[in-house]
């Protein structure tokens, strides 16, 4: 991190705590995604790829935060669903979809009451990923589904949260980040025989390394509850 960045965030942070002060009341807060950022997260080429693929990313779920002051306790579950198709349907046609369940066990801290700032961050407790492979090749016959595995899923998020207090209630604004590793079991019997390891002229479907890493990131919105 550069000098320039650590002061920014310094400033930052002493803004806030200026602005916003301790808390003394105890809060319930749950948040929903309501967007999801816009990144490739496919780990597939088709080795002779010539047309520009559509990606659609999609996340669902909800966190839940007791704080008591300014410390507190959350749970958090995310469901993603990326979904990655070629658009040249009259040679070849890939398809890899993926739905990503994580459940995070939660620490964040807040300050203020009736402007708030809370942050935190969050370890992996479990999960699961599913991944399936439809690949169509016109030209040499090749098609079908086939599940892809993984023999590892771990990872860690941050989040913050900006909230306005007034009658009892909070309106909440969120942002979350998740860092997300995993382990492609590419063993003979785990993989279709036309999907190989990169580089590769053999195989029509490729990838670059059975380890993945995965950045999501979701807007979240929210209701507050304060005592």
């Amino acid at each position: 991190m550069s000098v320039l960045r650590f002061l920014t965030l310094i400033l930052l942070f002493t803004t806030l705590l200026g602005a916003c002060g301790r808390s003394d009341l105890i809060r319930i807060r749950l948040l929903a995604p309501v967007s999801e950022a816009k990144k490739d997260h496919s780990i597939l080429t088709e080795t002779t790829e010539s047309s520009t693929p559509i990606y659609t990313n999609t996340s669902s779920g909800g966190s839940l935060y007791f704080l008591l002051k300014s410390i507190g306790l959350g749970f958090t579950t995310v469901t993603t669903k990326f979904e990655k198709i070629g658009t040249n349907p009259t040679a070849t046609n890939l398809k890899e979809t993926t739905t990503l369940k994580t459940n995070f066990a939660d620490v964040a801290f807040g300050i203020g009451e009736n402007y708030s700032f809370m942050w935190g961050a969050g370890i992996l407790t479990g999960g699961e990923q599913e991944r399936y492979l439809y690949y169509n090749d016109k030209g040499t016959n090749q098609h079908g589904t086939k599940q892809l595995y993984d023999n590892y899923l771990g990872g860690h998020s941050l989040f913050f949260v900006l909230g306005h207090h007034g009658f009892g209630f909070e309106t909440l604004l969120g942002y979350r980040v998740n860092f997300i590793k995993s382990r492609l079991d590419d063993s003979e019997d785990k993989i279709p025989s036309h999907m190989g390891k990169s580089p590769t002229d053999d195989e029509v479907v490729s990838y670059e390394s059975p380890n993945i890493r995965l950045t999501t990131a979701q807007v979240q919105l929210g209701i507050g509850f304060t005592f």
